[in-house]
Parts: C-alpha cells; sequence; structure tokens
C-alpha cells in the first residue's frame, strides 16, 4: 500500500473549561501528516444505508495516546473518531475512521 502523508490534521481533545464557566474547550494533542482515503465500494453503499455519508479514512504515523473520545480537524471540518487501529499492530501506522460532523 502506498502512503502519501500530504494531509495536514489536527488530533484535539475535549475538555472541561478550568474556569468559573461551564462547558468544554477544545485542546491541541498533536498534529500530524495523514493519508486520508475515502470510503469506496461496497463500504460507501453501507455507510450511505446507514445514514453516515461524511465517513473517511485516516492513516498516520504511530503514536501513542491518541483515544476514540477525541477528534480530527481538517479542511474546515471537525471529525468524530469511531475506530483506532494499529496497522498490523507493528507501531507503525494508525488507521482511524472518522465521520464528519454537520452542524
Amino acid at each position: 500500500m502506498n502512503l502519501h502523508f500530504k494531509h495536514r490534521i489536527e488530533i484535539v481533545e475535549m475538555r472541561e473549561n478550568p474556569g468559573p464557566y461551564p462547558g468544554e474547550q477544545e485542546v491541541l494533542f498533536s498534529k500530524a501528516w495523514a493519508d486520508i482515503k475515502t470510503m469506496k465500494g461496497s463500504e460507501y453503499d453501507t455507510a450511505v444505508i446507514a445514514g453516515n455519508v461524511g465517513k473517511s479514512r485516516f492513516i498516520i504515523r504511530y503514536m501513542k495516546g491518541i483515544k476514540a473520545s477525541m477528534k480530527i480537524k481538517y479542511n474546515g471540518f471537525t471529525y468524530d473518531i469511531e475506530s483506532i487501529t494499529n496497522d498490523d499492530e507493528n507501531n507503525r501506522t494508525i488507521t482511524m475512521i472518522a465521520e464528519a460532523i454537520i452542524d
């Protein structure tokens, strides 16, 4: 598989506001170079039937500490991470399936 890490993404996590105001704030966890793949063929058909049109696959170099509760920011969109996979358990790359949040 040829990977071209040419897209810059931000991985952010939501934390409680430290001050007196309620709510959450985005805190940058890391920036990473990613290869972004859209879902194709039967994967896309299954996603459309389930009502999930904005799903993408983000492949980055391995890094510790990424959690499914984090979000990906790319190209003006925010994505909810649905799954994280350490590819072949080799600690070389991580594949994250994420869905775009549409407001």
